[in-house]
């Protein structure tokens, strides 16, 4: 469902034959919550419920996972209805452990590794932004969307269910680092990012005045140490 073959005509070698070809789903979605304004995405449609329970949080609807009760997906009406329940964020356990920060050598290693093992809708299609999270050395999950907004409220999704310390995690994507983008991952208690493309002045900005350490074009073992 996250892709769909079209016919087209390509120039080749002078002359214009007739192909198939391979392209990104886009579909486009009113998220719907009761007693609130709706929300609108354009998205690759799956890993929907990742996807709603992130952009949710991202725009301050909920606090927690737990707080959708249920998502429901209609893709004859382009709807997507979330239950919202009452449920309160669960305290986080106080633990000793003290979190170590990832050596620069060691994180640009494990961007190239993971930039270097693009998912099936980008190797396919080129048509798709990946965005990636890791706890401790460890990748907790990776998504695809055609948006790269879309990407990041995947894995916050995933990472809210999953109830990850965000404190501890580091986002790797290969979309640019935008003001908004980053409002995202700061709001998530996210302080570690590292993209393969560039990074906008306002991103720069957010990330010196909220101690977030950020990185752009990291590509070869190299890139940009923005703060």
């Amino acid at each position: 469902m996250k892709k769909e073959n079209v016919q087209i005509q390509r120039f080749e070698n002078g002359k214009v034959i007739n192909v198939t070809d391979e392209t990104a789903t886009e579909f486009r979605f009113e998220v719907k919550t009761w007693g609130r304004e709706s929300l609108w995405i354009s998205c690759t449609p799956e890993n929907l419920e990742e996807l709603v329970i992130g952009l949710l949080f991202s725009n301050g609807c909920i606090d927690c996972a737990e707080q959708v009760e249920r998502v429901d997906v209609s893709f004859e009406k382009s709807e997507i209805h979330a239950i919202l329940g009452e449920k309160h964020p669960t305290a986080k356990e106080e633990t000793a452990e003290i979190c170590s920060e990832p050596d620069i050598v060691e994180l640009f290693a494990r961007a190239d590794e993971i930039f270097g093992h693009p998912g099936e809708l980008f190797a396919d299609t080129g048509c798709a932004h990946c965005c990636t999270m890791m706890v401790d050395d460890r990748v907790i999950c990776s998504y695809e969307d055609i948006g790269r907004h879309n990407a990041l409220d995947k894995v916050i999704g995933r990472g809210l269910k999953q109830k990850v310390d965000f404190s501890r995690a580091v986002i790797f994507t290969t979309g640019r680092i935008s003001g908004d983008y980053l409002k995202k991952i700061i709001g998530a208690g996210i302080s570690w990012v590292v993209s393969r493309s560039a990074v906008t002045g306002e991103a720069v900005r957010l990330a010196r005045e909220n101690n977030i350490h950020m990185f752009g074009f990291v590509r070869g073992g190299n890139g940009n140490i923005y703060n």
